[in-house]
């Protein structure tokens, strides 16, 4: 019974030391968070004092903007999350971005239809850039030029209208460097229409050939096309989506017709 007796008390001084440290440890850990919580709030008010001090640097300098954006996502910080709570918002250079979000849908409605729901970004800016010179539809606060990370910041402003705006990358590989273009229509668009123009943009000359399509789409993984397959892409990127227009001459003596599928999207037309 001795025994026992002892093999009891020690499973409770046990029981308690794991107790102990258990309620030590939850202490412990809510100081913490408390602590963390009372330094981000410091940093962001110290953050929202810094932008009120500097916004007209903000909205004049493309490249004082950048820096700052760049300082906020490292420091996990959305400017324009929150709504009226942004940061950007606060300090009414949300404005200057939903100002700027009408300025690039302008530019993007105009040119939709003649590439399916795809505008060169490099064709965006210059439309933007053109409306913000022509006067009366500046960005409220700024004369500044605007760069391609606005035009990003713009887009996401717009994402909570579900308007189905976004920049998308052709081409270019793992490697980067390809061609990028704002994606305008609200329905999105078929894959295989996408992998028509991602193939046009790696011919060098913006068009594909039912044959080079072909040859594409085995090289990037896509062994199962079979050209009913590229006949079909070809019709739907046309006749559907329009994100080709076709362009058919006459080659060699024998009159061959040869057809070409140009991507409009992938040039900047004045």
């Amino acid at each position: 019974m001795a025994r026992r007796s002892a093999g009891i008390s020690s499973l409770q001084r046990h029981l308690d030391t794991a107790e102990n440290w258990h309620t030590l440890g939850a202490s412990l850990a809510e100081q913490q968070t408390a602590s963390l919580s009372s330094q981000l709030a410091t940093f962001q008010q110290a953050l929202s004092r810094f932008s009120s001090q500097h916004r007209q640097q903000i909205l004049s300098s493309p490249s004082f903007r950048t820096h700052f954006s760049q300082l906020c996502n490292e420091l996990g910080v959305d400017p324009l999350g929150g709504g009226a709570k942004g940061l950007w918002d606060k300090i009414g250079v949300g404005d200057w971005y939903y100002a700027l979000g009408v300025q690039v849908v302008d530019v993007c409605l105009a040119k939709r239809e003649r590439g399916g729901g795809l505008v060169a970004l490099d064709e965006v800016l210059q439309g933007v850039e053109r409306l913000r010179s022509a006067g009366g539809k500046a960005a409220p606060g700024s004369t500044s030029e605007v760069t391609e990370q606005d035009i990003h910041r713009a887009i996401d402003a717009l994402e909570p209208l579900g308007c189905g705006y976004a920049i998308i990358t052709i081409g270019g590989g793992s490697g980067g460097g390809g061609k990028k273009l704002v994606r305008c229509a609200p329905g999105g668009l078929d894959r295989d229409s996408l992998v028509v123009v991602e193939a046009a943009s790696q011919t060098g000359r913006g068009a594909v050939t039912r044959e080079e399509l072909l040859e594409f789409a085995a090289g990037a993984g896509g062994a199962s096309w079979e050209l009913d397959r590229v006949d079909r892409a070809l019709e739907k990127a046309l006749m559907d989506d329009g994100t080709v227009w076709l362009d058919e001459h006459v080659v060699g003596k024998h009159g061959a017709v040869h057809h070409d599928y140009y991507a409009p999207g992938l040039f900047v037309m004045e």
